[in-house]
């Protein structure tokens, strides 16, 4: 029997291959032995794509002024990170009916889901028709979507791709569409059950309730630009930077400001304010010089003066700024 093992174990495995597996630099070579994670394959934790996380808050920021505009009302818009899920666990906890799109994000493989909460329709469409946008508990268990509704939701992810396509431009040049809507989650699958599926989950906060809507992405999506979503936005992001200075500079340079100059102040009592009536005159001295104000921030003394027939003050000096 030993020996008969021995055989078989010889004919699984040959004495080169057993060298190949235990030689650490053998994956260099061509058809070299390479190390592979089968239980992680599918694991993306959250700190190691943080350029995905920065495309979705910048997404955020935009979509929040988006929907200022739309609504008339000023939302918060609040995103949650990335959370990582089996597609088949994901989509059996969505209650129907729901609100599903599949939407290509080009040139990325594959398809992306925006589940857009029903309850969050209601408050949209409530608050931009001039209602107070209040929540009706447990009404979105039991209602369907009016048409109403389902083309406010359409509405709205028109001005949401634009404004995520536009966020993707520190990464990349991408193009979203909207390919179909459905009410049940089985049959807006966008990845195996098995499968891992990255859930982005926004918060959309009116005056009077909430709602959210996740985008929820295949893991196997971002794999051509995994090493750009990892360590690419850090550099570009400091190129960014550097070249907002100039712009941001000659912008600070023509801001308006409003200048106050103080000639004097006298000093009354209450008593001789209250007895005061139209033609009382209150005494003051010319005054020498004259402060000139930003605010409560005394920036230069001046002297006060006509200048072609018109009251005037003469900038002498910046004034003394206690540090």
């Amino acid at each position: 029997m030993a020996q008969d093992e021995d055989a078989v174990e010889r004919n699984l495995i040959s004495e080169d291959e057993v060298a190949a597996l235990l030689d650490k630099e053998g994956g260099d070579a061509p058809g070299g032995v390479k190390a592979y994670d089968l239980g992680g394959a599918q694991k993306i934790t959250r700190g190691r794509l943080p350029a995905l996380e920065t495309i979705h808050e910048t997404f955020a920021r935009n979509f929040r002024v988006s929907l200022f505009s739309l609504l008339q009302r000023e939302p918060q818009v609040k995103y949650h990170g990335i959370r990582n899920q089996k597609a088949g666990d994901y989509l059996a906890a969505i209650h129907t009916p729901a609100s599903l799109d599949i939407c290509r994000i080009d040139p990325l493989p594959g398809n992306a889901l925006i589940n857009f909460d029903p309850g969050l329709a209601f408050l949209m469409v409530d608050t931009y028709f001039g209602g107070p946008g209040r929540a009706v508990p447990g009404l979105r268990q039991i209602a369907a979507l009016t048409p109403t509704e389902l083309r406010f939701i359409q509405i709205v992810l028109a001005q949401a791709a634009a404004d995520l396509a536009e966020a993707w431009t520190s990464v990349a040049e991408v193009n979203i569409q909207l390919i179909k809507h459905e009410s049940n989650p089985l049959f807006a699958s966008v990845a195996a059950p098995t499968d891992t599926v990255l859930v982005n989950r926004f918060t959309v906060e009116l005056t009077l309730g909430s709602g959210y809507i996740e985008l929820v992405m295949p893991a196997s999506m971002i794999d051509p630009l995994r090493e750009v979503l990892t360590a690419g936005i850090v550099a570009q992001n400091a190129d960014v930077q550097d070249d907002w200075k100039p712009q941001l500079n000659a912008h600070l340079r023509d801001a308006s400001l409003e200048v106050r100059a103080v000639m004097t102040e006298v000093e009354i009592s209450i008593g001789s304010l209250y007895k005061m009536k139209p033609g009382d005159v209150i005494p003051i001295d010319p005054p020498r010089e004259v402060t000139l104000f930003a605010g409560e921030t005394p920036l230069f003394a001046g002297a006060f003066g006509i200048s072609r027939e018109r009251n005037s003050v003469r900038v002498l000096g910046p004034m003394q700024r206690m540090r």
